[in-house]
């Protein structure tokens, strides 16, 4: 991921940038009415730097100067908010002030119902799952980015967020209503997907936005890359669905860890109607080898097998059975795959393999400038496919304008499989 076309590095430049009539995250004047506001984080390219979010996987290993199998090992195995670093923290506690200041200034004043903030106890092994529930209206939110050139032949991708509170026409709530679960990345946490959470919301989806187990305000001590995921998920659709925070219709969309753990549950679970995949990797442990590659991890390839292995071992599973091929074979629901050119965790290969080896319908689509940091954020080409998709094959009363392939039509290639 050092090309330079569409490498980011958010955490080299993650701080929002708000420009506006009033305070930071809006302002009201006597007739209660938000002013317009503009957010503007900045994700900048910077070659190999872009890989910061994914770096932490390791970086407590670097320090020692020799990563061995066994430390690595024990550090894919472990809950990643065990071992949050202070600029990890920095960036996520930024996140999450910004979206707090949506929920204050946003939800509160300006929509008919409340967030919900809920934790749910699951396991075994226990653990509790953090989840929003964010009914479907109008949150007076927009998001687009814009790729532009920079110095020494690279280019920048600027992402925006616009609040708009004064000409939104009145939201009409789907009939039948529908929820879509949004499932974040690796060492990532359900803030960074907060932009997917308001675009489906308000696209007319009740929306679950969920820390995975280990991840965020999650806790559990061990992340096992579906063996123990996939259940907590349909423990948090019963305990949902129990306490009428859930609809029966369901989708699901995740990114990279969360894409392929989508697949699973959809395999697992068929409440699952539809599945929308970002950047999902096939074989975990192949992922793992090429992030100590493109990481420059001082771990000889030998060692990184080894330690894959030896953190198999650990959990008691087989890495084949939680490939990405092997949950998209068992999966009837739709899937739509999206994929970067220019994205080495999750290569061009892997949406390949998984568009063959497809159980049931599958379409795919490629950002051909695009890479694994800033393929999740490409709403410009990505967002009115995602929404056609989910309109299209979830029984929720919505319409979509036009077919995901007209949809997607600028976004790259479209593949489609049976």
């Amino acid at each position: 991921m050092s090309d330079p076309v569409g490498s980011a590095a958010p955490c080299a430049d993650a701080a929002s940038a708000c420009e506006g009539t009033g305070p930071a995250g809006g302002s009201t004047g006597q007739s209660g009415r938000l002013r317009r506001q503009r957010c503007r984080p900045r994700i900048a390219t910077r070659g190999s730097s872009g890989h910061c979010l994914l770096g932490f996987l390791l970086i407590w290993l670097v320090a020692s100067g020799c990563v061995t199998s066994r430390m690595a090992a024990k550090r894919i195995v472990e809950a990643p908010n065990h071992h949050d670093s202070a600029g990890w923290d920095r960036q996520i506690s930024s996140m999450w002030r910004l979206f707090q200041t949506f929920q204050t200034n946003i939800v509160e004043l300006k929509t008919n119902a409340p967030l919900v903030d809920v934790t749910i106890a699951v396991g075994p092994p226990g653990a509790g799952i953090r989840a929003i529930e964010m009914p479907p209206q109008d949150y007076h939110v927009k998001f687009f980015g814009r790729v532009d050139a920079a110095p020494h032949g690279g280019r920048t991708m600027t992402f925006f967020m616009t609040l708009e509170t004064n000409s939104a026409p009145p939201f009409t709530p789907p009939n039948p209503p529908a929820t879509i679960f949004v499932l974040h990345g690796y060492m990532l946490s359900k803030e960074t997907m907060a932009p997917w959470a308001y675009l489906l919301a308000q696209a007319g989806y009740r929306v679950i936005l969920l820390d995975l187990r280990g991840h965020g305000q999650s806790t559990g001590d061990t992340v096992s890359y579906g063996k123990y995921e996939t259940s907590d998920l349909s423990q948090v659709l019963d305990y949902l669905q129990g306490h009428g925070l859930c609809d029966k219709s369901v989708g699901v969309l995740g990114y990279s860890y969360g894409a392929t753990l989508a697949l699973h549950w959809a395999a697992h679970d068929g409440r699952v109607r539809a599945v929308a995949a970002i950047a999902p990797y096939n074989h975990p442990e192949e992922a793992f080898v090429r992030l100590c590659r493109e990481l420059k991890i001082p771990i000889t390839r030998r060692a990184a097998q080894k330690a894959v292995e030896l953190a198999a071992a650990r959990l008691d599973i087989q890495w084949a059975d939680w490939s990405g091929e092997s949950a998209i074979g068992q999966v009837r629901a739709p899937v739509l795959l999206i994929g970067g050119g220019k994205d080495t965790i999750c290569p061009p290969a892997d949406i390949l393999a998984l568009q063959k080896a497809a159980g049931g319908e599958a379409k795919t689509i490629q950002i051909p400038i695009a890479d694994h940091v800033v393929l999740p954020l490409w709403l410009q080409e990505i967002a009115d496919p995602v929404k056609a998709w989910f309109h299209a094959h979830m029984d929720c009363g919505l319409s979509s304008a036009a077919p995901v392939e007209e949809e997607a039509a600028a976004a790259g290639s479209v593949a489609g499989g049976e």
